[in-house]
């Protein structure tokens, strides 16, 4: 099916009004009415033998787009989409616009033994045709998506269950950043999040959850320099639960400010134990938007850290890029009054929106962390090469550090000393690594550079 602005112009009055009855009159693709008919009709012919599936699509940060260039360049931007996305399906597919920015693709499958695998095959196609950037309002956007997809038989019983399910995978994908997510039981079910949200809030209270710590380096010498705190849960239940997962139910019940005291609680009894011995890292703590809308967080997390002893200007609160653009008239005065105390602030995720260069002046940042998906090309992609010299050279002007995320080769660390990248981090340099190990390493260290 061909997409057209407005494919019903050009009809009798008749069949103008059955037309717009059944299709979305801003990109012309079918509308939910004929997904949710067409999805009845695919549903019974897969009965005996037979697979569906639905993918959910949804475009990351499109309301940053309709803020910063206005409505109709995010009408332009669905239009467009809409074109990338109806090249993809074959034409037995059906390709609907949900609403808003969410477009919905329906396939049937003869056969359900790869099932799984195709779902993960069309999600990859998805994500390889919106790379290439966008041309609206005589901007290249780089715009991503996030994919949900949920199968019959094997997911869902019927169209409503398919439906959620596609949309719950989808809210996964966006939840880690982005890209493909495959349906999964669990805390896409409201109850099952109720539940795992009782048992995270009953593991604070039993103190069964812990901290990992990501070490940073300063290049070209690899001195550790710094740490990354992140959250690890493993639930008698349910076995150890995937951070995004464990971010994502917090969030969405409420228990990620008893979470974010726990962790700044963690990270200040931890810092005193060092101390004693002489170590004296920085530390980095996850932000999440939800934390700053707390009246009393800037009081309450300022409290906890100097009754620690723990110097404020040792704390960098992180803050991905998309949240902190989505959030930024309610986090911003939150976040200058955290600066004002003498914490710093890091900007984690950096390039994955497209407004950061235009905003970047005005916001209180010390730091900004390299999106990691810049550096997996490096150095062979003279694209990713270059995106990532000029990040180098903007912070520079604006006087950040910044920390490559990411490092997983030596040809890549190579790269970022050559021009002069200071910090940096990654599994290719070192793992996140529990209190107990993570003391072992800084130990180690010291007394190497004090016998040095």
């Amino acid at each position: 099916m061909s997409v057209h602005p407005s494919p019903a112009l050009a009809l009798p009055v008749e069949e103008r009004l059955a037309h717009l009855a059944y299709h979305d009159p801003l990109t012309g693709l079918p509308n939910r009415a004929q997904l949710a008919d067409r999805l009845e009709l695919a549903l019974e012919r897969a009965a005996e033998t037979g697979a569906v599936v639905l993918l959910s699509i949804d475009l990351d940060d499109f309301k940053l787009v309709n803020d910063g260039l206005g409505h109709a360049a995010g009408d332009e931007l669905l239009r467009q989409l809409a074109l990338r996305l109806d090249a993809v399906r074959r034409s037995a597919d059906l390709l609907a616009r949900q609403g808003g920015d969410e477009f919905i693709l329906l396939v049937e499958l003869p056969r359900r033994d790869d099932a799984a695998g195709t779902a993960a095959a069309i999600g990859q196609r998805i994500a390889e045709a919106l790379e290439p950037p966008f041309v609206i309002a005589d901007a290249e956007l780089r715009i991503g998506a996030s994919i949900g997809a949920a199968l019959y038989p094997g997911d869902a019983a019927d169209a409503e269950s398919l439906h959620r399910h596609a949309d719950s995978a989808m809210y996964r994908a966006k939840q880690s950043g982005g890209g493909y997510a495959a349906y999964r039981p669990g805390t896409t079910d409201p109850l099952a999040r109720l539940s795992l949200a009782a048992a995270l809030r009953r593991g604070l209270s039993e103190n069964a959850l812990s901290l990992h710590y990501r070490p940073v380096f300063r290049l070209p010498s690899l001195e550790m320099m710094g740490l990354e705190a992140l959250v690890r849960w493993d639930d008698p239940v349910g076995g150890r639960i995937p951070p995004a997962e464990l971010i994502e139910v917090a969030e969405k019940t409420g228990v990620i400010h008893a979470l974010g005291d726990w962790v700044i609680q963690e990270v200040c009894r931890h810092v005193q134990i060092w101390e004693a011995e002489g170590l004296h890292p920085n530390i980095g703590v996850n932000i999440s938007p939800r934390q700053l809308q707390r009246p009393s967080f800037a009081g309450d997390f300022a409290g906890t850290v100097v009754a620690s002893g723990l110097d404020p200007r040792r704390v960098i609160l992180e803050l991905t890029e998309s949240a902190w653009m989505l959030e930024a008239s309610r986090t911003l005065p939150v976040l200058e009054q955290l600066t004002g105390a003498g914490f710093a602030v890091a900007l984690d995720d950096f390039g994955a929106g497209y407004s950061s260069l235009s905003r970047l002046r005005s916001l209180p940042v010390a730091v900004i962390k390299i999106d990691r998906s810049f550096l997996v090309d490096l150095p062979d992609d003279p694209q990713a090469a270059a995106i990532v010299e000029a990040i180098l050279a903007l912070a520079t002007a604006c006087g950040c550090d910044v920390v490559c995320d990411g490092v997983e080769t030596d040809a890549q660390l190579s790269f970022l000393c050559e021009r002069g990248c200071r910090l940096a981090q990654g599994h290719g340099l070192g793992r996140p690594q529990p209190v107990a190990d993570i003391t072992e390493l800084m130990r180690a260290r010291l007394i190497s550079t004090r016998r040095a």
